[in-house]
């Protein structure tokens, strides 16, 4: 008993030094144990925000006159469409080669019951020969009819995200207050709690996103990665030395330059083209009910929202979108100029188009706020801590050194890199659920160079 009592003091100095690698290391341990969760939740995720889409893929499919297998099989193949659905939808045209597809997908258990169950409905109308087609159609209808409530559960959960980012906002100049008075800026802590905040607002929103629409090239995406990893870098040497503020104007002024290119270059266009997939898909439709052939009808496009894909589609060209469902609504119009699909495909088709599109630029929409918060997040903390250390500074010479002989008196020199780091992190966490990708670095860059222009007016009065 006296030696666990002497050992307990020992356990308690060890938890209270190394308690973040301590932490860092059980989280690394709970997650390689859970590692099979993990991977189930992901699926469940994934299969949750392309389901709409794969749907769609065999309706259409099917609907232009090809078998259950031919679906499969294309659904295989668009991988940029369905990345993790895609690979479902190879293993069940494979377990319809052993079996009959009757079978399988009656057998066919997925994480998502959301989809095992669909897939199970499916196999009973296989079984039966009938009606596969118009059950594709109210399903369809279905999950276009619950887009919209997806993306607004999405904004709900990033609002209730978003009001935890401001308690961090108010809690990093608090802790360093208490720990400057006290003796010491637990400049670790600041680290922990700013880059945890902004991964739990990344991961969770993530995981909750209805549907990734935007889709930017693979090269522009790693410039992005390896720019923000480069910025992150640099950033982190103002913790070694506070007063390199160039360091950060450079960092701040580079990310907001590439961030603007890649939004006007890519992000603009990729919501853009929701909307052009829709008018195709409706103008196609209208000209069909009409009587008008499809190529005859695409040729004939004016609009300059989307007569470039119309002609494409009509010559024949090669197109590379950004956007899922222009994707999706070329190979569409494509089937329907092959004669496969009537207009009432194209008229199902066009009103998830505009679903899709409408909810997303509204979620888009009602998530403007935390631009403004990730922008202003590092300049708020200097402005607080600022006024907070003013009553320390702004002392008589007498009682300043009164002050001084029994508390230490905080500066604001060295909340500078923790401000910016929260800047930094919240900018790209924000442009990644707001905008479905990170490329858009202007927000990151925007938050640093505001943070260092309240620093450089807060200084000279501190």
């Amino acid at each position: 008993m006296a030696e666990l009592q002497s050992f307990a003091p020992l356990i308690v100095n060890i938890v209270t030094l190394y308690w973040p690698y301590i932490l860092a290391g059980s989280l690394a341990g709970s997650a390689f144990l859970l590692r099979g969760k993990i991977a189930s939740s992901e699926r469940r995720a994934a299969a949750e925000r392309e389901q709409t889409f794969f749907l769609a893929i065999l309706y259409i499919m099917l609907r232009s006159g090809k078998t259950m297998v031919h679906a499969l099989s294309e659904a295989a193949s668009r991988k940029e469409i369905i990345r993790s659905l895609s690979r479902e939808a190879g293993y069940l045209k494979r377990m319809g080669e052993k079996k009959t597809l009757a079978e399988s997908f009656g057998e066919y258990i997925h994480p998502s019951r959301e989809f095992s169950l669909l897939i199970g409905s499916l196999g009973e109308d296989l079984g039966s020969g009938f009606g596969v087609v118009e059950k594709l159609e109210k399903l369809l209808e279905q999950s276009t009819s619950r887009e919209s409530e997806r993306w607004s559960r999405y904004v709900g959960t990033v609002e209730t995200l978003g009001e935890t980012i401001v308690s961090v906002i108010l809690l990093v100049p608090l802790i360093y207050i208490v720990g400057g008075i006290l003796g010491g800026f637990p400049t670790l802590y600041v680290v922990v709690i700013s880059v945890g905040a902004a991964t739990v607002f990344y991961v969770i929103a993530a995981s909750s996103e209805p549907m990734h629409i935007v889709d930017i090239p693979r090269g522009i995406v790693m410039a992005s990665v390896a720019v923000i990893m480069v910025a992150g870098g640099m950033l982190l040497t103002l913790f070694v030395n506070p007063s390199l503020t160039l360091i950060p104007l450079v960092v701040g002024v580079f990310l907001l330059a590439w961030g603007i290119y890649t939004h006007f270059r890519y992000v603009r266009r990729a919501v853009a083209e929701g909307e052009a997939s829709f008018l195709l898909l409706d103008g196609v439709a209208a000209r069909l009910r009409a009587g008008y052939p499809v190529g005859r009808s695409l040729e004939a496009v004016t609009d300059p929202r989307y007569s470039r894909y119309a002609k494409a589609v009509a010559r024949g060209l090669q197109l590379t979108p950004l956007n899922r469902f222009m994707r999706l609504s070329i190979e569409t119009i494509r089937l329907a100029r092959l004669g496969g699909l009537g207009s009432e495909a194209l008229s199902l088709m066009s009103r998830l188009a505009i679903t899709i599109y409408l909810s997303f630029t509204n979620a888009r929409a009602r998530m403007k706020l935390y631009d403004s918060i990730a922008i202003a997040s590092g300049a708020a903390i200097v402005a607080i801590s600022a006024f907070a250390i003013l009553p320390f500074t702004s002392l008589p010479p007498q009682l300043s050194q009164e002050v001084q002989r029994l508390l230490i008196t905080p500066s604001l020199e060295p909340i500078l890199p923790s401000a910016i780091l929260v800047a930094f992190t919240l900018g790209v966490a924000v442009s990644k659920t707001e905008e479905q990708t990170i490329v858009a670095t202007w927000r990151a860059g925007a938050g640093v160079i505001a943070t260092l222009l309240v620093y450089s007016v807060a200084s000279a009065f501190v």
